[in-house]
């Protein structure tokens, strides 16, 4: 899965032609305007590429707005104990599965043309749940979250487990890559997959034998500041100067 930090529709166009299965799209650390998100979403559908938008840790009244307008996938930061994981599952699910507010005239239901039951069907059915493991307090929980019905991927928040485990960066340290393994083996005999982030091939072959099998790898930003780089680096042997 490659993320998007812009939030530019033909990025995420883009991506879908290039054959990547999910775009990440983050509205935790942006505030993306309600029609560039809309863009974003139609942008999705046209490269038939699915979305997964990040939400504040606190948002699940935008979480149902994004699902209206197309999205694909939710994930939810910071996701701390079964009973949150359990409110939150009610709250993106329709029943019998949760208690979801209808609505059923926007983009997720065809603009209205959808039958009502079939309308629910599928959203309950093709709706996916990302909930991120990102501090300490949630590692004794993670078996609870994990067998919550409805959770699709237990996601290892690596930047901010470092951090809260005083070990900022340190984002394949021994001690992170325990809880990855801890939570594919929660995940094992469940609905739910782990999913984590991986750099490089190298490591992300390391993860899949730990049990990992949903992933996030290269972002806008890397790519541009990679490339970037990598730009000054050949022609500045040849004479040409930068500003920095």
């Amino acid at each position: 899965m490659a993320k998007t930090v812009y939030g530019l529709p033909d990025i995420v166009e883009m991506m879908g032609i290039f054959g990547f299965d999910c775009v990440w799209i983050c509205n935790e650390h942006l505030a993306i305007d309600p029609s560039a998100m809309r863009d974003m979403l139609r942008a999705a559908r046209a490269g038939d590429i699915d979305t997964v938008v990040r939400t504040g840790e606190n948002s699940l009244d935008d979480c149902i707005r994004f699902l209206e307008m197309g999205a694909t996938g939710l994930m939810i930061p910071h996701v701390k104990t079964g009973v949150k994981a359990k409110e939150i599952v009610e709250r993106i699910k329709f029943s019998p599965q949760g208690k979801r507010g209808y609505d059923g005239v926007s983009a997720d239901a065809n603009f209205g043309t959808m039958v009502m039951a079939d309308y629910m069907r599928q959203a309950n059915e093709h709706t996916f749940l990302v909930l991120q493991i990102e501090d300490v307090s949630a590692i004794a929980q993670i078996e609870e979250i994990a067998h919550v019905p409805g959770v699709d991927v237990v996601f290892v928040g690596p930047a901010d487990l470092s951090v809260d485990m005083g070990i900022p960066g340190q984002i394949k340290d021994q001690r992170i890559l325990d809880v990855i393994q801890r939570v594919a083996r929660a995940c094992d005999g469940t609905a739910a997959v782990c999913g984590t982030w991986a750099g490089e091939p190298q490591h992300a072959k390391m993860l899949l034998n730990l049990g990992v099998r949903y992933f996030t790898g290269l972002s806008d930003n890397g790519i541009l500041r990679k490339e970037f780089q990598n730009f000054k680096a050949v022609f500045q042997p040849v004479g040409f100067t930068f500003n920095r």
